[in-house]
C-alpha cells in the first residue's frame, strides 16, 4: 500500500487484543490525544502497542496530540441532551453536575473576554451549535441551534474569532515530558496559528533533549490557512483536522481547503495526514455509508501519506472493523484509480527540486521507475527514506535501517515497506536489506532491483540487478 492508516486508541480500542489486532492487519500509527484519559491510561496504551509490535515484528509511530490553545468546557458529571431553541447556560467553571441543569462550565476566563451577543459557538466538530443571547463578566446565554449531546472536555470554537491563548501550556508541557519519558515518535501541535508557535514546540523539545520526536502541525483554524506556507515549510508533517476545520470555516468550504492544504504539503515535499469523520457512521454501525467510502477514496486519489480514525476507533463501537473498512477502501482505490493519477502527482511533487540531494532520489526513483523494478534502500538516519517517500514513488519501495526509531517515524509515510536490518555500514546495510526483500517475497525471480543509499562522500552506489536466484 502507499497511503498508510493511523489510528486513535481510547476506551474502545484499548484493549491488549484490539491493538494486537490493528497491529497484525496492518496499522501503521497509533495516536494518543492528550486531552482525554490520564497518564496512567496512555501508559498502558504505550506498553501494549509496543508490545503487539514486538509480537508481530512490525513498526509503528505513536503519537502524541497535544490539547494546545483551546477552549474546552469543563467537567460535566451527566451529559446534557438539548433540542433545537433549548437555552443553556455557560458560566466560568470548572465541572456542572449537567443533566437536567443546563449549566456547562468553562474553566478559561478569557473565553467570557471574546464572546459578544450574536456569536456562533460550535462544538464537537459541528455537532452541537449555539447563538450567544445573553453575556455577563463569567456567564453567558446561548440558544441551542442543533439537537446534540454536551460531554465533558469539548472544544469550543467561537466562529470567527481566534482566541488569544498561549501555543503550549503547562498541561501541554506535562504531557509533552510524558511523550520524552515514554519514546514517542510524533507531537501532534493542536490550533496552529502561526510558524512561530511550529517553532516553539521545536526549541521546547531540543531544550528537552527531543530532537529526534518530530512535530505534526494540526490546520483547523482561520489563522492556519491565512499563514499556510510557513506552517507547512516550519513543520515537519501536516495533518488536515477537518473536525475543526469545519467550525471556523462553513462546511461547503472544506473540500476545497483539503485540496490546497494537499497541494502544498505536495509542494513543498512535506508528509500530509486527513483525519476527522472519515467513516463516522462506523462509531455506531458496522458498515460505512456510500458517502464516507467516496470521501476516503477523494483523499487517497490526492496522494495523502495517511488517513487518520479518531472517533470511530476510540469511542466507537466497531473500532477494528473501522480499520478493515478503510484498508478496503484504501487497497481498492489504489489498485483500480490511484495509478492512473499517479503521474500527475508525483509530477507536482517533483517541480522545482533545488538541493542536490532531492536531484539524487529523483534520479534513483525515476531509474527505477523506468525499468519497472523496485528499489531497495538501507537508511541509517531515514533522510533519504523520507525524500524518497516525499517525491511519491510510482514503484515499490524497500527501506532497511538498524534504527528502530527511524523506521518507526517512516512508518506513516508514503509507499515505504520496512524493515529492521543489523549493520555498521552503509554496503553490509544495503546486503542485508536485499536478503530481508528477497526472503520475504517483496523480490522475486526475475525482478529488477535498484539498490542505493543516501548520498555519500566522495562516492555513490546505484546498483541494478536482476534476481536470478
Amino acid at each position: 500500500m502507499f497511503v498508510k492508516t493511523i489510528v486513535s486508541i481510547g476506551p474502545s480500542s484499548g484493549d491488549e487484543k484490539t491493538i494486537n489486532d490493528m497491529i497484525k492487519v496492518g496499522v501503521n500509527g497509533f495516536r494518543i490525544n492528550f486531552s482525554h484519559g490520564s497518564p496512567e491510561e496512555w501508559k498502558r496504551y504505550v506498553e501494549l502497542i509496543r508490545s503487539g509490535e514486538s509480537r508481530y515484528g512490525r513498526f509503528v509511530a505513536l503519537i502524541g496530540d497535544l490539547q494546545g490553545p483551546s477552549l474546552r468546557v469543563g467537567i460535566i458529571k451527566t451529559p446534557i441532551t438539548v433540542k433545537k431553541s433549548d437555552v443553556i447556560k455557560i458560566f466560568l467553571g470548572r465541572e456542572s453536575d449537567g443533566g437536567s441543569q443546563f449549566a456547562v462550565p468553562m474553566p478559561i476566563p478569557r473565553f467570557f473576554e471574546y464572546i459578544d451577543v450574536g456569536d456562533i459557538l460550535a462544538m464537537d466538530d459541528g455537532r452541537t451549535r449555539l447563538r450567544v443571547i445573553d453575556k455577563g463578566s463569567d456567564y453567558v446565554e446561548a440558544v441551542v441551534l442543533t439537537d446534540s449531546t454536551i460531554t465533558s472536555r469539548k472544544t469550543i470554537v467561537i466562529q470567527g474569532k481566534d482566541v488569544d491563548l498561549p501555543p503550549i501550556n503547562e498541561n501541554d508541557m506535562a504531557n509533552i515530558k510524558f511523550a520524552l519519558e515514554n519514546d514517542f515518535d510524533y507531537i501532534g501541535l493542536s490550533y496552529v496559528r502561526t510558524a512561530e508557535d511550529v517553532a516553539l514546540l521545536k526549541d521546547v523539545l531540543r531544550r528537552f533533549n527531543g530532537d529526534d520526536i518530530s512535530v505534526i502541525s494540526k490546520i483547523e483554524t482561520r489563522s492556519a490557512i491565512n499563514n499556510l506556507d510557513a506552517i507547512v515549510q516550519e513543520s515537519d508533517v501536516i495533518l488536515v483536522a477537518r473536525g475543526d476545520l469545519g467550525t471556523n470555516f462553513g462546511l461547503e468550504e472544506i473540500h476545497m481547503l483539503q485540496k490546497r492544504i494537499i497541494e502544498k504539503c505536495l509542494k513543498h515535499r512535506k508528509p500530509v495526514i486527513v483525519a476527522t469523520q472519515l467513516l463516522e457512521s462506523m462509531t455506531e454501525r458496522p458498515i460505512p455509508t456510500r458517502a464516507e467510502v467516496v470521501d476516503v477514496s477523494i483523499a487517497v486519489e490526492a496522494g495523502v501519506d495517511a488517513l487518520m480514525l479518531t472517533g470511530e476507533t476510540s469511542i466507537g463501537k466497531h473500532p477494528l472493523d473501522a480499520v478493515l473498512w478503510l484498508k478496503k477502501i484504501i487497497e481498492f482505490v489504489e489498485k483500480n484509480v490511484l495509478l492512473e493519477n499517479l503521474n500527475v502527482i508525483a509530477m507536482y511533487a517533483r517541480k522545482n527540486l533545488d538541493a542536490i540531494q532531492l536531484k539524487f532520489v529523483k534520479g534513483v526513483v525515476e531509474l527505477t521507475e523506468d525499468i519497472n523494478g523496485k528499489l531497495i534502500v538501507f537508511s541509517m538516519h531515514g533522510n533519504t527514506a523520507k525524500r524518497i517517500s516525499s517525491l511519491r514513488p510510482m514503484i515499490p519501495v524497500y527501506v532497511g535501517s538498524q534504527n528502530i526509531k527511524v523506521l518507526r517515524k517512516l512508518s506513516i509515510l508514503w509507499g515505504l515497506h520496512l524493515s529492521y536490518v543489523e549493520s555498521q555500514d552503509y554496503e553490509e546495510g544495503l546486503r542485508k536489506t536485499l536478503a530481508k526483500a528477497i526472503e520475504r517475497g517483496f523480490v522475486g525471480y526475475g525482478d529488477y532491483v535498484v539498490l542505493t543509499y543516501g548520498l555519500r562522500e566522495p562516492r555513490q552506489r546505484v546498483e541494478i540487478q536482476r534476481i536470478t536466484v
